[in-house]
């Protein structure tokens, strides 16, 4: 007989309660809050999960997730309060989609991580950015934290990192990988307050430096390219210089007009309806033959506003006009339900990365409040179906690319060089 798992999980927590009952009495007080406190949101996390989650609500939670909460369950007295929430992120995967999340801060965690920012490269992971006092490791290549070389960390990364596909893990790996919970999980070698890290420096010297994780405060932001800050590079490339604009064009000659679209939202200066419509007229007065729209930094927003700028672009086709969308790791969300609304209804090329989710895809969520910990997340409770009955795992590119360091500390965009030097539609060289 098969119980279901709001059943089982009460039943295991009636025996654990029991099995410790002779032990609360010499117990420290404080430390049988923590257990019990964090027990609490484990049951109040699953419960949610069950309930809420598109997939599992009415039916049973998958058994290697119930597996890995029986193991927490037990671990929780020998685990960080980090590591705790990077093990209900881990519960959070196992659901297997990107927008089922719990977070890395709560109110009675103190979250700390290494004042190192990375980023995975096509020929590695380095060092993109660092805090005040460490500028000097910003171009170095991470070969390794801790005894763990830095391919093992990003096949490790892929469980403790909602995602829709890999590319997830390309993009918001790299923020998981600085915080201590997460490297107490997947790096050997390695101490809450004592880090080392192998790098190789820009010279090609390595040298193993050892960090002390410090307090990080929680964000809300997504992760993102920024300019290189690599010493005496260049001006950043055009598709950096205004990533914080939800939407924006410029001409790049007298044919071709580039569209950066970072944010499927209706800012307080414009609605996308509005944007549309501008971009319509300057398409009506420049007469461009390429349109290249710029997703790369785009996550999401809110897909059902989608529909005036998807009538520009099926006007300029009909001109008739070439369509090239950038896109990557970072295209996410409401913006993955433009890829494949591009792709639905219009004959655009799409050139780069593949993107972070699937053409139809589970995503929304719920939020989720952890009472205890003062943790929180979200479940996913919508499936979107842009392309029905579309399989596949991403929309593959026409014209792949991904970003290598030397280009990118050098301040280069070789996508956009690219995508301007191919033959156009119609043109023969």
């Amino acid at each position: 007989m098969t119980f279901p798992s709001s059943l089982r999980r009460a039943a295991i927590t009636a025996l654990a309660l029991l099995a410790v009952i002779p032990l609360v009495a010499s117990a420290p007080a404080a430390q049988q809050e923590r257990v019990d406190g964090w027990t609490s949101d484990l049951e109040h996390w699953l419960a949610a999960a069950e309930r809420e989650h598109y997939t599992y609500r009415g039916r049973s939670l998958p058994e290697p997730l119930l597996a890995r909460a029986d193991w927490l369950r037990e671990e929780i007295p020998h685990l960080s309060d980090q590591r705790i929430l990077m093990e209900l992120e881990r519960l959070a995967v196992s659901l297997g989609d990107g927008h089922t999340f719990v977070r890395p801060f709560a109110s009675r965690v103190e979250t700390t991580a290494l004042p190192l920012r990375f980023y995975f490269f096509a020929d590695g992971l380095f060092v993109i950015d660092a805090w005040q006092g460490f500028e000097r490791w910003i171009g170095s290549r991470v070969l390794a934290i801790g005894n763990t070389d830095a391919d093992t960390l990003l096949a490790r990364l892929a469980d403790y990192v909602s995602h829709d596909n890999a590319q997830n893990v390309r993009w918001s790996g790299p923020t998981f990988l600085r915080l201590t919970g997460t490297l107490e999980a997947i790096a050997e070698g390695i101490e809450p307050t004592r880090v080392p890290v192998r790098l190789r420096a820009p010279s090609s010297e390595e040298t193993e430096v050892v960090f002390t994780p410090e307090r990080e405060e929680p964000s809300s932001g997504t992760p993102t390219l920024a300019p290189s800050r690599v010493p005496g590079a260049p001006p950043p490339p055009l598709y950096l210089t205004d990533v914080a604009t939800a939407f924006w064009f410029r001409a790049l000659d007298e044919d071709t007009l580039y569209v950066q679209f970072n944010q499927v939202v209706n800012t307080p200066e414009e609605t996308l309806e509005d944007f549309a419509a501008r971009l319509g007229d300057e398409i009506a007065e420049r007469e461009p033959q390429c349109l290249l729209i710029d997703v790369r930094h785009n996550n999401g927003g809110d897909g059902s506003i989608l529909g005036p700028l998807m009538r520009t672009l099926r006007e300029f086709e009909r001109r008739p006009g070439e369509i090239v969308v950038l896109m990557g790791r970072n295209t996410f969300s409401a913006a993955q339900i433009f890829l494949a609304l591009v792709d639905r209804d219009t004959a655009a090329l799409f050139a780069g990365e593949p993107s972070s989710s699937r053409p139809n895809f589970v995503g929304e969520e719920n939020r989720i409040e952890l009472p205890w910990s003062g943790g929180s997340g979200g479940i996913s409770n919508r499936y979107h179906e842009t392309i029905p009955g579309d399989t596949r795992e991403f929309i593959a590119p026409d014209l792949p690319l991904e970003l290598s360091s030397a280009d990118y500390f050098a301040n280069r965009d070789p996508l956009l060089e690219m995508v301007l030097a191919r033959p156009r539609k119609g043109e023969t060289r």
